[in-house]
Formats: C-alpha cells, structure tokens, sequence
C-alpha cells in the first residue's frame, strides 16, 4: 500500500533523527537564531529588519528543499518502484507540491526584499528554476559543478556583453504576457523534476547506487572517515589512480627497505593509522588539484583574454578558503582517523620494532604534528602568493587560526578519544571558523595588524606544543587509540 503524502514528507525528518547530528543542529539552529535576534535588535531601520528576517527564511527554505529531495530520491528505491503500485506516482507528486510552495514562498520573500522594486513573476521563475537545478545535482554531481561554478563564469568569460542580445529578446518576448510565460515555464520545469525520479530501469539502479555511495561517503565524512575520490564514479577513479599509484609505490619502497628500527615501523604504520589521510595522498590530491586549476585558469585567460588580476583580487577570499580547507585539513581531520583505524592498530603494536608506552605516543603524535605543520607551511606559502596578486593582507588570517587550533587538537591523547560524531567533529572546525571570522574582521580594519597576530600565533603554538609535549610522557599509551574512553 503506498504511503500517505504526509509520510513520505515527513520521511526526511525521522531519517534526519537517526544520523547522530541532532546536537550539532541544535547547536547550529540556536547560533544562527541568536545572531539574527541580535542583528535585528541593532538594526535602526524597520525595512533592514524585514529584509533581513526574508533573507534568513530563503536560505532555511532552501534548506528544507534540500532535505526534502534527499529523503524523496532515497525513497525512490529501484526495487520498490517497479513493485509497489503507484510508489512513483506519489513521489512525484509530492516533489511538485513541495517544490511548488517552497519556490513560490522564496519568490515572495525575495520580493519583499527588493522592496516590490522587481516584478514578482521574474523571482518566482528564478526560484522555481534554482529549485530543479538543485535537484539534478541530486542525481549526479556533475551537475553541482555546472550549476555552482557556472555563475561565477560569466563576469570572468564576458558573458553579459556575449549574451546580451538573446537577454534583451527574451525580455521583449517575456514582458508581452509575464504570467503567461511564468505558467508555461513552471510547466516545463516540473516536467524536468520528475525526470529526477528514476523508474526502476537500469539507469535508476546505476544512479540509485551512485547516490547511495556519494550518501555514505559524505556521512562517513562527518565522522572523519573520508571517502575517497572514487566515490565520484569512473572520472573520480581516473583522478585518484596517480594517488593510488603513488601510495603503491610508496608502499613497496618501504617494504623493501623494512627494518625492526622506529622509524621504519612508524612509516609502515603510518599508512594503516591514516589511511586516506596520509601525507602523500594528500600531497599529490593537493597538486592535482592545484594543477587543474592553473590550467583551467592559464587556458581561460589565453581563450578570452581575460587579466588574471582583476579575477584573482575578485575571488581572493573564495579562493583563500578553498586552500584553507583544503591545505589545513590534517590538523583537523588526522585524529579521526586513528579511531577508524583502530582494529588495524592492535596488530600494529605487535610489529617487531614498534615502540610502547611514552615513547610510542610520541611518535603517533610527531606523525601527524609533521603532516600539519608541514602542510601548514606549504598552504601559508600559497596564501602570501594569493595576497602579493591580490593585495589582501587579511587572508592570512587562516593561517593565524590554523596552527594554534590544530596543534591543540593532534596533542590529545589518542587512548581517552570517543568515538567521533558529527558534533565532536564539527566542533574543532567550527571554532577555526569562528576564530578566523574574529581574526579577518580584525585584519581587514587594522592596517598592519595581520603581521603581529601571525607572530603572536606561532609563539602561542610554540608554547601549546612544548607543554602538550611533555604531558603525551604521562598518558596511557596511544595504541589502540579509544580504548580508555
């Protein structure tokens, strides 16, 4: 019997309430409800208020759009599409009721941003439009990148001068019957949302699973088990293969050369403890990636004649960012590892050579402070690159946050970890976050303050770092790591 509308809706909730993040969202909702109540209170003008409360309510509604595709395509199951009578029908229908009131609520809050300076049925069509556009990046992620990396493209490539005629035409054409062309839209919309539903053919199966991987990738993710790029399908396994190739590699050059010293053990171990983490996966991911941009970027500048000035002082904080992310990682995520690794640790304690007590979990712990750092200084390199193009001394405020808060974090002792959830994940970067916003807003307002603070933040981890050090000769030892929790 197929479920009732309210059912099917009210999926995505009880779903939402079984992934162990109910306190992070608790946590998140309360901050961000907080800062809004506290924004608005200061704001003198009635109208900023109204705009802001909007501005809010368009991004939970987006929000809650998110959560409702997750849960209706995890609904969508192959199997019970093709055997459940009318299973399909129903959330289909359920996908354009939702879409229809979430996208028209959007448009009239937008509506009421703008002050009615806008007409209405311009916003509605946006809304409902960035509606399915969001959900076919539900059915394959090569549509996320198309839909989040095509509007920054279009002042860079010069695309409003190139598609100003066919605008102007559309506008013409679309000012003649407005409402008209919004309901024939809306038609051809929806239509393309329920082909976001698969029918139980083989192509549902082959993106039903894709999904299904990308799913459990993504909340592995959030207790530090990261997936790797394969997950991505056969283009993610073409990218990862010169890092699978290059951990192999790496691999036999230390089994060649295996000896019953410390440091041969400790780079054996290092690959079971880390995993996917380890130093040269995340190396060579980092100069792929690297280089795919600069070759990207080199094309695009010669394509169109475009000043690579201008557009790196215009996405300078983007970028920044996406490197910060990326290049500070480990001092956040390597922990988390050693808890998914700890069944492999308690036959690492037995390799000949392997060193107990104090000892051992001064080696766990150089380990990963060599990944951080190093990774640390390689990334605050590229950031002092990014600020000479782009004249921006603030952006160096991540490095500032980044090497007392990951120190502080790799210097816990392993055995007293519980398992990670996605609160206690959260938490570390979170507080990078929020210390980078602080150290950014203070950089970006003091002239020459960005050079004291960075100073002041590797004396402050220097100091973190020798006394954390001597307190890892007191702790229980580092493997198997959450056995004391």
């Amino acid at each position: 019997m197929t479920a009732s509308y309210n059912q099917i809706l009210l999926a995505a909730w009880r779903q939402s309430n079984t992934d162990g993040s109910r306190w992070f969202r608790i946590v998140f909702y309360s901050v961000v409800l907080v800062g809004l109540a506290v924004a608005v209170w200061f704001m003198p003008v009635m109208q900023m208020r109204i705009a802001l409360v909007c501005a809010v309510l368009v991004f939970a509604l987006f929000g809650l759009w998110v959560l409702l595709l997750v849960s209706l395509l995890e609904q969508n199951h192959p199997t019970t599409t093709r055997l459940v009578p009318g299973q399909l029908r129903r959330l289909r229908q359920a996908a354009l009721v939702a879409w229809l009131l979430i996208s028209g609520a959007q448009g009239v809050l937008v509506w009421l941003i703008l002050a009615e300076r806008v007409p209405l049925a311009p916003l509605l069509l946006a809304a409902a439009a960035a509606g399915v556009g969001v959900a076919w990046t539900q059915r394959h992620w090569i549509w996320a990148i198309v839909l989040y990396t095509g509007p920054s493209l279009i002042t860079p490539l010069h695309l409003q001068q190139r598609l100003a005629p066919l605008w102007h035409a559309l506008v013409d054409v679309w000012q003649l019957q407005p409402w008209a062309w919004l309901a024939l839209s809306l038609v051809v919309l929806g239509a393309l949302l329920t082909q976001v539903f698969g029918s139980g053919d083989a192509a549902h199966h082959a993106a039903y699973e894709r999904r299904r991987r990308m799913l459990r990738a993504a909340r592995n993710g959030m207790t530090g088990n990261r997936a790797g790029i394969a997950n991505l399908g056969r283009a993610g396994e073409w990218f990862a293969w010169p890092v699978d190739a290059g951990v192999s590699r790496w691999l036999s050059h230390l089994l060649a050369r295996a000896q019953p010293t410390q440091a041969s053990v400790m780079a054996r171990a290092e690959l079971a403890l880390h995993g996917l983490q380890h130093w040269l996966s995340h190396s060579v991911s980092m100069a792929l990636t690297l280089a795919c941009v600069v070759l990207g970027g080199t094309m695009t500048f010669r394509l169109f004649g475009i000043s690579p000035g201008a557009m790196f002082k215009g996405m300078a904080p983007a970028i920044a960012i996406g490197l910060g992310i990326a290049g500070f990682n480990p001092g956040f995520g390597l922990r988390n590892m050693l808890w998914h690794t700890r069944r492999e640790q308690a036959l690492l304690v037995l390799l000949p050579g392997m060193p107990q007590g104090p000892q051992l979990n001064r080696a766990v712990a150089f380990l990963q402070l060599r990944h951080f750092l190093l990774a640390w200084l390689a990334t605050t390199l590229l950031l002092v690159g990014l600020l000479m193009l782009a004249g921006m001394p603030s952006l160096l405020s991540l490095s500032i946050a980044a090497l007392p808060l990951g120190i502080l974090n790799l210097t816990n002792a392993p055995a007293r970890m519980r398992a990670p959830t996605p609160w206690a994940t959260s938490r570390p970067v979170l507080g990078f976050f929020l210390a980078y916003s602080v150290l950014w807003a203070l950089c970006a307002f003091v002239d020459g303050l960005v050079w004291p603070l960075m100073a002041a933040s590797v004396v402050l981890s220097t100091v973190l770092l020798a006394r954390r050090w001597r307190t890892l000769s007191q702790a229980p030892s580092a493997l198997p790591a959450g056995r004391l929790a």
